[in-house]
């Protein structure tokens, strides 16, 4: 295969699920011998420099204000009136923010060509831009601009079949399903005991986990919880939550921004990983199964698809579930090492390479497809 030139763009270089696809992608074609630029649209606060080692990013909106935060927030916006100056074969989007850029970038029709990878479909997911109170406002102006932005892509890729679902009924677009599993079960010998602790990873921020979580937490008042994630600009939004109840606050403990070692060791201890709001997949359930960790996940959650009909998860709204699934986990540890065991065995095959050798076939295709524009 010839070298390709291959633009990565994503909106922000910090700690996060997308952005763990975005940059292991750009390493992984690079190391395929391809000429790779990776592109975030904002320099944020916090680069996750520990995951960005061995490649270089470059940073559309840098705009140095007089502290980082604000920097940051004026970036979130100022982003909006950059291009990307280029001559990739190919750009590879992840979510709308970066295809909203490309498309202005480029003349549609031209020879780059565009894979639109999306994670939360037709969501512009960026806190502080525009866009989001705009869209909030009127959703027939989500759907006008999130066309506008899309229909020119080669190929569009969603990360699970309730995203393709949300995409075909809006916009009608179609699409192609690559779940991220960006995990390694090699060489990961699960624990034989588990301590009584349950573990959430997630961004810390606004989400419907975390009120789930609390209302859980109000029902078992035995049980204790590990919230690890990364830092948002809403997370003392969710610190507070967790402290306006003096029991519950004793029961929680907070772990910001971990390191991947940190998050290892509370993956192979904690009594089950405990996730009950919606994610449009869910990496950090399908990690922790990698060490043998059982999940409690809501089946709206897109890592549902790889699970099957042999692994029965509650639905968001189902507290009184969670709570049974929760006590029961708690309160017999060889049942929750025996559940961990079997989702393992079930989702092992969903690792990195499986996601890699599907993208790469579709990476490396495109340049031999003829243009249907």
């Amino acid at each position: 295969m010839s070298c390709i030139n291959i633009d990565v763009v994503f909106p922000t270089a910090s700690a996060g699920g997308l952005q763990r696809v975005a940059i292991e992608e750009a390493k992984f074609l690079q190391k395929r011998g391809h000429n790779v630029k990776l592109i975030s649209l904002i320099r944020p606060v916090n680069p996750w420099n520990e995951l960005l080692n061995r490649i270089s990013v470059e940073y559309l909106a840098d705009f140095r204000g007089p502290t980082p935060f604000i920097s940051e927030m004026l970036n979130r916006n100022l982003f909006l009136l950059k291009k990307i100056k280029s001559d990739a074969d190919i750009f590879i989007c992840h979510n709308l923010p970066s295809c909203y850029t490309v498309m202005r970038s480029i003349k549609v029709p031209n020879s780059s060509r565009v894979i639109a990878y999306i994670q939360d479909p037709i969501d512009f997911t960026l806190t502080g831009n525009i866009f989001p109170v705009l869209f909030k406002r009127s959703p027939s102006l989500k759907r006008r601009f999130a066309m506008r932005w899309l229909r020119d892509a080669d190929v569009i890729l969603l990360n699970s079949r309730q995203a393709q679902r949300v995409l075909t009924k809006e916009l009608g677009l179609d699409s192609r399903i690559l779940p991220p599993t960006l995990v390694s079960f090699a060489n990961k010998v699960p624990p034989s005991h588990r301590e009584k602790f349950f573990l959430s990873v997630g961004r810390i921020g606004f989400h419907p986990t975390y009120k789930i979580l609390f209302n859980i937490l109000k029902r078992i008042p035995e049980m204790e919880v590990v919230i690890a994630g990364s830092w948002s600009h809403s997370t003392k939004n969710i610190v507070e939550l967790f402290s306006s109840d003096l029991d519950v606050k004793r029961r929680v403990h907070m772990a910001i921004s971990p390191t991947d070692e940190e998050l290892e060791r509370l993956y192979r201890s904690a009594r089950a990983f405990l996730y009950p709001g919606k994610e449009n997949f869910g990496l950090s359930a399908l990690e922790a199964a990698s060490y043998g960790c059982p999940i409690v996940i809501c089946r709206e959650s897109g890592i549902c698809d790889l699970l099957g009909e042999s692994v029965v998860m509650p639905a968001q709204d189902d507290t009184e579930s969670f709570v049974k699934l929760a006590l029961r986990l708690l309160n017999d540890e060889q049942y929750a090492i025996t559940e961990g065991l079997r989702v393992r065995e079930i989702l092992k095959r969903y690792d990195s390479s499986y996601h890699m050798e599907n993208f790469r076939e579709i990476v490396e295709q495109i340049p031999r497809q003829t243009s249907s524009k």
